[in-house]
């Protein structure tokens, strides 16, 4: 392949897209950094150009997808690839900064292109929070929510609602949820794919509306609505519990009838699940790992892939900025000082422990 001395293009910022995404909670600044990434397309020898371009666009699109990598859960990485697709991996450019080709050129039957990627990624950390596809809020428990039978929008909508204002599980919308088949199946399955999806709780529901009386005579439809919920801990299968309730309500018409029958029961029920699960639920502990002196993403890459070789119920890098990242760990005990030795036993950095809280441990990298 010829190499390129000193090639310098300007990323394409899709200002749109990028005002599209609304600011996150756990939104962070941070300058731009760089990936050495690959991209390679079918070689066109009629049309080179189109094959550079394409070879260029998806080795900016390997720097993105190695950047969100970072930011994203394990546990739900391959459940959530498809929205990783359909997102921030469409329109990679959005968070390039800058390119520098290093090498391109034919390789037989393809056109490659080497450069060098500065990826803004802290627009994507936030990118990926808003579309619930990373960490921020690790130690916190998530659900999945899936409705058995025909979904009914105004349960599924008054439910969640309410329960998201009383409890601290974050309910999130994990793609398999979407599966009717799935979801209307035995639970078995079901259960298996949250778990390996991340998620710690399953909500599972059914709710259904029926007329309560004829409403010809006097223009108004009564009508009564039941919905039943259980809650599985997805470590261990278990039911933590099951709750059913009735509603009524009245309209005039037999459809806004039904549905407020159906909002009514979702909002008693979402009272009441989040209520009990309060008492049931013990939240995960969660250890802050600070590492100062750290030189870029790649190097990025390798510490976490380390730190996620130490025996933890979860880990999330919550930011990385001016050098500096930030990891929320869940360890299976909670005692940072064992932490931070079982840190020191794998590490290939030389990394110093600068010291060790009840919450936080931090460490430094020698320059």
């Amino acid at each position: 392949m010829r190499t390129i001395a000193r090639l310098f293009a300007p990323a394409l910022l899709l200002a749109a897209a990028a005002c599209a995404t609304a600011p996150a909670p756990g939104s962070f600044k941070a300058e731009p950094e760089m990936l050495l990434a690959e991209g390679s397309a079918d070689f066109n020898p009629s049309d080179m150009g189109a094959s550079r371009s394409k070879a260029v666009f998806e080795a900016q699109r390997s720097a993105v997808r190695r950047a969100a990598e970072l930011y994203m859960e394990d546990t739900a990485r391959a459940e959530n690839y498809a929205a990783l697709e359909a997102g921030p991996l469409k329109s990679p450019q959005t968070y390039v900064a800058r390119y520098k080709l290093v090498s391109e050129g034919p390789d037989g039957p393809s056109y490659r292109a080497a450069a060098r990627v500065w990826v803004y990624h802290d627009r994507l950390a936030s990118a990926l929070r808003a579309l619930n596809l990373a960490g921020g809020r690790s130690g916190g428990v998530t659900a999945a929510f899936v409705q058995k039978g025909t979904p009914s929008q105004p349960f599924a909508r008054a439910f969640r609602e309410t329960f998201s204002r009383r409890s601290a599980v974050v309910i999130k919308d994990y793609p398999f949820t979407a599966d009717q088949g799935l979801a209307s199946g035995f639970v078995e399955p079901l259960l298996a794919v949250a778990s390996s999806a991340g998620a710690h709780l399953l909500i599972y529901a059914e709710a259904s509306a029926s007329a309560a009386g004829s409403g010809m005579n006097t223009g108004f439809y009564p009508s009564r609505s039941e919905a039943a919920v259980s809650v599985y801990d997805l470590e261990t299968n278990a039911v933590l519990l099951q709750l059913s309730m009735q509603a009524n309500a009245v309209d005039s018409s037999e459809a806004a009838s039904f549905a407020k029958a159906l909002a009514s029961v979702g909002e008693l029920l979402g009272q009441e699940a989040a209520s009990r699960s309060a008492r049931l639920l013990k939240a995960d502990t969660v250890i802050r790992v600070k590492v100062f002196g750290l030189r870029g993403l790649e190097q990025l890459e390798k510490l976490k892939a380390q730190l996620q070789k130490v025996d933890l119920k979860g880990l999330t890098l919550e930011k990385y900025s001016a050098g500096t990242a930030v990891f929320a760990a869940v360890p299976r005990n909670a005692d940072a000082q064992e932490l931070a030795s079982a840190v020191l036993r794998g590490d290939a950095f030389g990394l110093e422990l600068e010291g060790a809280g009840p919450q936080e441990i931090v460490f430094s990298l020698p320059r």
